[in-house]
C-alpha cells in the first residue's frame, strides 16, 4: 500500500481523479504536469480549503466509524473500520512556495446555558450553577461515562429506502426514526386486501459483512435515485456487551422480537414477520391505529373511568416488559394512541433497553427520561419505567403539553403541584409524587408492597384502579336555610336532608338525600301535608338497600346505575301521595281532607343527581357556568307557555301562575317527573320552593351562584335567601344548595 492515502479528502482537494492519484506524487515532485503552475492565490485558497477539510475529517473521527471506501474490494474490507485522522507521513507534498504546517483551526466557542448564563459543558445534561435541563436539540446530551448518549446521527448517514418493495410483500416508505443503527420505516403491508400499515424495523445482519442496497426491488420505478451510496451507510457500532432473552442477545432486531413475541400484550404491536434478505434483517410489527392520546385525553367525553382505564393499560404493558427482561426508556404521551376500541397502544417501541442495563446503554435523554438512566445507568432498574411514567401523567392531567425547561425546578425536580394549585385532588398528587421524583427510593413501591413486587409497577397499577373509579368522585358541601317571609305568619314549608360519608381502605363513599315539601297555600293542614309526605319518602328510602349508609348500615359495595334509584325515588313520591290522600280523607286522620303539597325528592351520589318532582318547587343545576332548570313546573300556566299560548312574560303576571295540576296528596295517583344529570367539580345544585323563585328569578339565580364559587354552600344559601327576603318574600321560602367540589 502506498505511504501517500489514496481517494476521498485528498483526491477532492488536489483535484484529481481516480486514475491521477497514483500519478499526483511523481508529478508534484518533478513539477512534470500539462496544466498551468498554481498561482500563489490559487494555492493559498488550496491550503484554506484543505485546513478546513482537515479539521473536518478529524472532528469526525472522534465519533464516527466509517464503512470501507466503496472504491475498494468489499469482501476484502473489514467489517469495522475505525477511521481517524491521516498518518502524518501521508500528507499529500506541498505545493510551491506554500509552509509545511498548517495552522489548526480557532476552538469552537463555549456553548452558554440559556437559563443563567454560565459556560457549559459539552457533555452536560444539565447547568451546573442553576440546574436547567438542557434541550436536546441545542446540543449533544451524554451521561457520565456513557459515551452512547448522542443525538440521532445525521440524516445522511440514515438508508433513504423509501419506495423499496422487501420480500415482494413489504412497502417501505418513509423513516419515522433511527437509533443506534436500526433504522424503523413506516410501511404498508401488501399480503392483505387493502394494504394494512406496518413499521419495518432493519438493521444489518450481524457479522454479514457490509449491507448490499442494490438488491432490493423497488416498488416504483419513477424515482431516478432510490437507494444510497456506501458513503452513506450507517455507522457500524463498536461491539458491547450483550443482554439475552432466551438465546436471542441484545442489540439484535432477534431480542426485540422474542420480547414483543414473549409479552404478547394488547397495548403493544404484535410482530408481524422476521426474516434476512440481502445481509439486512427485517423485522415487521403492527402499527397501532388511532387517536392521538393527547386529543383522546381532552375529549369532552373522557372521564376519569376512560382516563386512567388508558392509563392501566399502558402500566400493565410497561409491568409485562420488564418482567421480558425490557424497558422502555420513556413513555411519553405523543408515543401513545387510542384504538377504537377504547384500548391504549403504544405505537412505539424503538427506545426498548434490556434489563438489567449493560454498561454504556443508548439512551435518548428527554424530559421524561428518569435520571439515573442519564446519570448512573448501572444503577438504573425497574423503577426507572415509574418517572417517565409519572412524567407522563403529570403532562396529561397538569400541564396539558409536553414537557418543557420551564417545568422543572432544579435538576429532574419537576415543579411542585401545589404551588399553583394548592387544594389539587390529593389522590393525584399523591400519584405523582411516587412516580415522577429524582430519587428512586421515594417512588413506588411503598413499604409492604416492596416485599412482592420491587419494581412498583404492581402497586402504581392497583392504584390507578382506584383512580379510575374514583378521581372523578365529587365531594358534597351542603348547606339548607328557611324563611316564614316578610308577609306569612307561619311556616307551611319542610324539608330534611341526610348527608352521609364512609372511607374504606381506598374507597370514598359520600351520597346524600335532600327532601323538600310546601304546603299548598288555600289548602287547610297544608304544614302537615309537607311534614307527612318528607317523613314518608324517608321511611320508604331507606329501607332500600342502596340507601343502607344512609340508614347507619354497611354502603353498599358500588354505585347502582342511575336507572336504579330513578325508579326507587319514583316509588318513594308515589308512596309519599297515598299517605297523605288516606289521612286526608279518614275520619280522625293526622290531617284535613284536601291537605296537599308539592314535593323534591333528590338523589345525590359523587357522579349522580337524581331529581323527583311533583309540583312547582324546583331543582336547579348549575354547571359549566350554565344555570339549568331541570324540573318542569306541574302548573296550568306554565302548561299554556309550553303550548304556546302564553310568553313566559304573561305568564309570570298571570293570575292563576299557582293553580296547580298535580300535587301530593290531591289525588289517589300522582304521576311524578323525573331527571338525571351528570355531576362535575365546580358544579352548583339548587332545591327551592316558589317563595324563592317568585322574587328571584333564574337569571339572578346564575349571577349568585357563579359569583358565589369563591365561597361555601353556607354563604352562598344565606345570600339568597337573603335576596328574597330582601325583595318582599311574600311567601314561605325555603332552599337547600349542594356545591360539588
Amino acid at each position: 500500500m502506498s505511504d501517500t492515502p489514496k481517494g476521498g479528502l485528498w483526491a477532492r482537494v488536489l483535484g484529481m481523479s481516480s486514475e491521477e492519484e497514483e500519478k499526483a506524487p511523481a508529478q508534484a515532485a518533478g513539477n512534470a504536469t500539462d496544466e498551468a503552475p498554481l498561482s500563489s492565490k490559487e494555492t493559498e485558497m488550496k491550503v484554506d480549503n484543505l485546513a478546513v477539510e482537515l479539521e473536518d475529517a478529524r472532528d469526525e473521527a472522534e465519533s464516527v466509524v466509517a464503512m470501507p471506501d466503496a472504491a475498494e474490494d468489499i469482501s476484502e474490507a473489514p467489517t469495522e473500520v475505525l477511521r481517524g485522522p491521516p498518518p502524518e507521513e501521508a500528507k499529500p507534498p506541498s505545493p510551491p512556495d506554500v509552509p509545511e504546517e498548517i495552522e489548526p483551526a480557532p476552538p469552537a466557542m463555549p456553548q452558554a446555558c440559556p437559563g443563567c448564563g454560565a459556560a457549559r459543558k459539552p457533555a452536560a445534561t444539565f447547568c451546573d450553577d442553576c440546574g436547567l435541563m438542557f434541550s436536546m436539540n441545542s446540543a449533544p446530551v451524554a451521561a457520565a461515562g456513557n459515551t452512547n448518549a448522542t443525538p440521532v446521527p445525521a440524516a445522511s448517514r440514515v438508508p433513504t429506502m423509501a419506495n423499496v418493495r422487501i420480500k415482494d410483500r413489504y412497502e417501505v416508505r418513509d423513516l419515522l426514526s433511527e437509533r443506534d443503527n436500526v433504522c424503523r420505516y413506516r410501511g404498508l403491508d401488501h399480503g392483505s386486501t387493502p394494504p394494512k400499515p406496518v413499521v419495518v424495523v432493519w438493521a444489518a445482519q450481524a457479522g454479514g459483512g457490509d449491507p448490499v442496497f442494490e438488491d432490493l426491488p423497488v416498488a416504483s420505478v419513477d424515482e431516478e435515485e432510490i437507494l444510497p451510496g456506501f458513503d452513506d451507510a450507517p455507522t457500524v457500532k463498536m461491539a458491547m456487551p450483550v443482554a439475552a432473552v432466551g438465546d436471542e442477545a441484545w442489540p439484535s432486531l432477534a431480542w426485540e422480537k422474542a420480547v414483543l413475541g414473549k409479552v404478547k400484550h394488547p397495548s403493544l404491536p404484535a410482530v408481524l414477520d422476521f426474516f434476512q434478505e440481502n445481509n439486512f434483517e427485517f423485522l415487521i410489527l403492527e402499527a397501532p391505529q388511532g387517536r392521538a392520546l393527547w386529543d383522546a385525553w381532552d375529549d369532552d367525553d373522557a372521564d376519569a373511568a376512560r382516563r386512567y382505564g388508558w392509563l392501566t393499560q399502558i402500566a400493565q404493558a410497561m409491568h409485562a416488559l420488564q418482567q421480558a427482561g425490557a424497558l422502555l426508556e420513556a413513555i411519553r404521551p405523543e408515543l401513545v394512541v387510542v384504538g377504537a376500541n377504547k384500548q391504549a397502544l403504544i405505537a412505539d417501541v424503538s427506545e426498548l433497553l434490556p434489563l438489567p442495563l449493560p454498561p454504556s446503554p443508548p439512551i435518548k435523554a428527554t424530559h421524561y427520561t428518569a435520571p439515573e438512566l442519564i446519570l448512573n445507568p448501572h444503577q438504573a432498574d425497574a423503577r426507572a419505567g415509574l418517572y417517565s411514567f409519572g412524567a407522563m401523567l403529570y403532562s396529561l392531567e397538569y400541564l396539558h403539553h409536553s414537557l418543557e425547561d420551564k417545568d422543572f425546578e432544579r435538576q429532574f425536580v419537576p415543579l411542585q403541584i401545589t404551588e399553583r394549585y394548592p387544594d389539587v385532588h390529593p389522590f393525584f398528587l399523591r400519584l405523582v409524587n411516587k412516580t415522577f421524583v429524582r430519587d428512586p427510593n421515594t417512588r413506588f413501591p411503598s413499604d409492604e408492597a416492596q416485599k412482592t413486587d420491587p419494581s412498583g409497577f404492581g402497586e402504581l397499577i392497583r392504584t390507578l384502579e382506584v383512580a379510575r373509579r374514583s378521581f372523578d368522585n365529587v365531594r358534597l358541601e351542603i348547606s339548607s336555610w328557611t324563611t316564614t317571609g316578610m308577609v306569612r305568619t307561619g311556616n307551611e314549608d319542610a324539608f330534611a336532608f341526610l348527608h352521609g360519608v364512609e372511607s374504606r381502605q381506598d374507597d370514598l363513599h359520600e351520597y346524600a338525600l335532600v327532601l323538600l315539601c310546601d304546603g299548598m297555600g288555600g289548602y287547610e293542614a297544608g304544614e302537615v301535608a309537607a311534614a307527612m309526605a318528607i317523613a314518608e319518602m324517608r321511611r320508604f328510602l331507606l329501607q332500600q338497600p342502596q340507601f343502607s349508609g344512609l340508614a347507619g348500615k354497611d354502603p353498599p359495595p358500588t354505585l347502582f346505575e342511575p336507572k336504579v334509584y330513578q325508579d326507587l325515588v319514583l316509588a318513594a313520591l308515589r308512596a309519599a301521595n297515598k299517605e297523605v290522600y288516606t289521612q286526608s280523607r279518614t275520619p280522625g286522620g293526622k290531617g284535613k281532607r284536601g291537605m296537599g303539597c308539592t314535593a323534591e325528592c333528590v338523589y345525590i351520589d359523587p357522579r349522580n343527581l337524581v331529581v323527583g318532582h311533583v309540583g312547582d318547587s324546583r331543582t336547579y343545576h348549575l354547571t359549566q357556568g350554565r344555570l339549568i332548570q331541570l324540573t318542569r313546573d306541574q302548573t296550568l300556566v306554565n302548561r299554556l307557555v309550553e303550548l304556546g299560548q302564553l310568553s313566559a312574560d304573561e305568564a309570570e303576571n298571570h293570575p292563576r301562575k299557582n293553580e296547580l295540576q298535580q300535587a301530593v296528596g290531591g289525588q289517589p295517583d300522582v304521576a311524578p317527573g323525573i331527571y338525571h344529570a351528570r355531576l362535575r367539580r365546580g358544579d352548583w345544585v339548587l332545591v327551592c320552593s316558589d317563595g324563592l323563585t317568585n322574587h328571584v328569578p333564574s337569571s339572578d339565580l346564575e349571577k349568585m351562584l357563579t359569583r358565589e364559587t369563591a365561597y361555601s354552600a353556607e354563604e352562598a344559601a344565606r345570600r339568597l335567601l337573603n335576596l328574597a327576603n330582601l325583595r318582599g318574600a311574600t311567601d314561605n321560602a325555603t332552599l337547600v344548595v349542594i356545591r360539588a367540589t
